[in-house]
């Protein structure tokens, strides 16, 4: 996706809101199952920064990288956790030393994910965000 706009940068996290949401659909594999948590911690994550992006956009219009920097990470670390997600519950053959790195690396993006959507929400609706930094 090419991103040029603060607008685009709302429509990629969106689209990684929605591209996790189907997963969460399916019966947890336990009842408070880790890998659920997080899936839900993504999409509410990136579709509220997603909807931020669109309101900032809609008021300053396309922005500028600078400004559109910790958005696309986010976009970047819910895409690489889901992913992580589906192959450490997807092996045919179970290596459980793979399977702990994974969810080390999972575990990591998680917190980030954390970080990124607390700098996102953090800033006032009505002015452009704060450099990155």
């Amino acid at each position: 996706m090419d991103v040029e706009s603060m607008d685009d940068v709302a429509d990629c996290l969106l689209s990684v809101a929605w591209n996790i949401f189907p997963l969460m659909g399916k019966p947890p594999a336990s009842p408070r199952s880790r890998p659920e948590e997080i899936r839900a911690l993504l999409v509410d994550a990136c579709h509220d920064a997603g909807m931020r992006a669109r309101e900032w956009a809609a008021a300053h219009g396309a922005g500028t990288e600078e400004d559109r920097v910790h958005f696309l990470r986010l976009a970047e670390v819910g895409t690489d956790a889901n992913l992580f997600l589906g192959m450490v519950s997807g092996t045919l053959v179970t290596d459980h030393e793979r399977v702990r790195r994974r969810w080390a690396e999972i575990e990591a993006l998680v917190e980030e994910a954390g970080e990124l959507a607390g700098r996102i929400r953090g800033r006032p609706r009505d002015r452009p965000p704060l450099p990155a930094g």
